[in-house]
């Protein structure tokens, strides 16, 4: 009886081993192939694969209405556009409130089998396409232009809305924000495996710095230059005190909303001492907006954002040294478990997490160790005592397998955006906002909530075996049964990897001034590769304010997807 139980102890185990291995592989999921579909034009592909891979009523329904909502506009069909990511923010909306029952299922069977509620940056992001797409409706229905533009105001009042309690709960940039027995004591005991919190301080979704912005220049152009002010001086404030930084922009963004909100200031008048400041404080990046005229502002979504990928980790228990050892399980390519072993050092670096990122996000990952790497927390006396007493140490007697999400590095490719009117080169397009950047910081941020729960879950799967076990007074089987449950939990075992695929990699921006009339405009992309792709079209200002807008895609065959003009009174 006893060689039996070896055998099985034995296979057991090597079938974890396989199923770790097998289940470490990434494939490429159907939205990531749908906007590669796009970036080629094949819009109606994209579409289908999206329809037939996402249900409308299932848990990923929110991935459905985001995706097309995406694909409809790049395509030029805004009020199909509007439609799904109406749909969209109703789901975020519904699931705003995660239900007892939901929980339950993401403890015990992982988070894919719960409803996919999108993230906290999702929100601003359908309300500014949303915006785009309503003055894109203007211009091309002139009979209804004031009702689109109205429409579009409405997008950035609730953009207002909830950019105002996400600033309230995390503070923002400029100041400070206002479970059961077992899981808890687990998640308390696990908790000195994660960074410490102050590493992570500086990565949190706190404000909107670009959104503000885009919001500015809508409000602006239906002369409500009081809301425009608002809305400039608060992108100002963020990109100085922190969103700058934190998505790697250009202190010309800065100079840029504070010029905008001194020419509303102007046109509004009654701010001579603010104007007074803001010259003295920015000097002649203030003064130019003196100079009266319609001006032109461009803005460009490059690329597609980075994939989400799973790697693994091994979690096993120390008993001689009382302490809890962590070994990352690398699997893929090369670079995929070079990426793996680097965001595993991110998640555990005890100093320079910043400037890791910073790194990580220009796909700079230097010689990284791919040696046997561990992280070992001694746990000391009364630690060990409280995890043998929750059924931690028991739990891990065989090991357990943690699934974590890591987002692959992305690649800096554009050198530069130039801007040409009428043949003439007039400046270069800076970067407004990091979509990637942000998308990195979010998934390092989570992966440690992430582990947290999944540790937690195999500790409930293996306490309840053991308890069952123990009813039938066969306890000769507790092992084996604890080694199963090591079986099980790799078979369900599953990082997230959900997310918004279509998402650019990054938003770039230039305003100048212009002249009444006809303007012939042509977009120069220049990467790295020494590749340019040009983006051309004919502009007529006819407004105060003149907005084009258009998506490049760097892999793609084709240029671009389709350029839109919205103009502005």
């Amino acid at each position: 009886m006893l060689s039996l139980f070896r055998t099985l102890h034995y296979r057991a185990w090597l079938t974890v081993t396989l199923i770790v291995v097998l289940t470490g592989c990434n494939s490429t999921p159907a939205n990531k192939n749908a906007i590669l579909f796009a970036q080629n034009g094949q819009f109606g592909q994209a579409k289908t694969t999206i329809e037939t891979t996402y249900s409308a009523t299932g848990k990923n329904k929110l991935l459905r209405y985001l995706e097309l909502g995406t694909l409809y506009h790049l395509e030029q069909q805004y009020e199909l556009s509007n439609e799904n990511l109406d749909t969209a923010k109703a789901i975020i909306e519904e699931q705003y409130t995660v239900s007892v029952s939901e929980q339950a299922l993401a403890l015990l069977s992982g988070p894919t089998y719960t409803t996919f509620s999108g993230k906290e940056f999702h929100r601003p992001m359908i309300n500014v396409l949303k915006a785009l797409n309503y003055n894109a409706l203007a211009n091309l229905h002139t009979d209804q232009r004031q009702y689109y533009l109205d429409a579009a105001l409405v997008e950035m009042r609730q953009l207002d809305t909830y950019l105002s309690t996400l600033t309230d709960e995390t503070g923002g940039y400029d100041g400070k924000p206002s479970g059961d027995g077992l899981t808890d004591n687990v998640m308390r005991i696990l908790q000195p495996l994660l960074a410490p919190n102050d590493l992570l301080k500086d990565i949190t979704y706190r404000d909107d710095a670009f959104a503000h912005y885009i919001s500015g220049i809508l409000y602006e152009s239906s002369n409500e230059l009081d809301a425009a002010r608002i809305q400039y001086q608060r992108a100002a404030i963020a990109f100085e005190q922190g969103f700058a930084e934190q998505y790697d922009l250009s202190n010309t963004v800065t100079q840029q909303a504070y010029a905008d909100l001194a020419r509303v200031m102007r046109k509004a008048g009654g701010y001579s001492n603010e104007l007074s400041a803001l010259e003295k404080k920015w000097g002649s990046s203030i003064s130019k907006t003196k100079q009266a005229g319609p001006r032109l502002t461009v803005v460009q979504n490059a690329g597609i954002g980075p994939q989400r990928k799973e790697f693994n980790l091994l979690l096993k228990a120390d008993h001689n040294a009382k302490a809890l050892v962590v070994t990352p399980i690398l699997w893929g390519t090369p670079a995929e478990r070079k990426a793996q072993m680097w965001w595993f050092q991110m998640l555990y670096a005890d100093t320079s997490l910043f400037d890791m990122i910073q790194n990580y996000a220009t796909g700079d990952l230097g010689d990284v160790a791919m040696g046997a790497l561990t992280k070992r927390l001694p746990l000391g006396d009364s630690l060990w005592q409280s995890a043998k007493t929750a059924g931690l140490i028991d739990a891990l007697e065989h090991g357990s397998r943690i699934a974590v999400t890591y987002l692959e590095p992305f690649e800096q490719k554009i050198e530069k955006t130039e801007l040409w009117l009428d043949g003439k080169k007039v400046t270069e397009l800076d970067t407004y906002h990091s979509v990637s950047l942000l998308t990195l910081q979010d998934a390092l941020k989570n992966a440690n909530t992430e582990m947290q729960i999944a540790l937690t879950r195999e500790v409930v799967k293996a306490m309840t075996a053991h308890k069952a076990i123990q009813s039938t007074g066969l306890q000769a089987f507790d092992g084996f049964a604890k080694l199963a449950t090591s079986v099980v939990n790799a078979v369900t075992a599953g990082a997230d990897l959900r997310q918004w695929q279509s998402l650019p990699s990054q938003i770039k921006l230039a305003q100048v001034p212009v002249t009444w009339g006809t303007v012939n405009i042509t977009l120069k992309t220049k990467l790295h590769s020494g590749r340019v792709i040009e983006q051309s079209d004919t502009l007529e200002i006819k407004e105060n304010m003149t907005l084009w807008h258009t998506r490049t895609f760097i892999e793609s065959a084709q240029p671009s997807a389709p350029s839109t003009l919205f103009t502005m009174e």
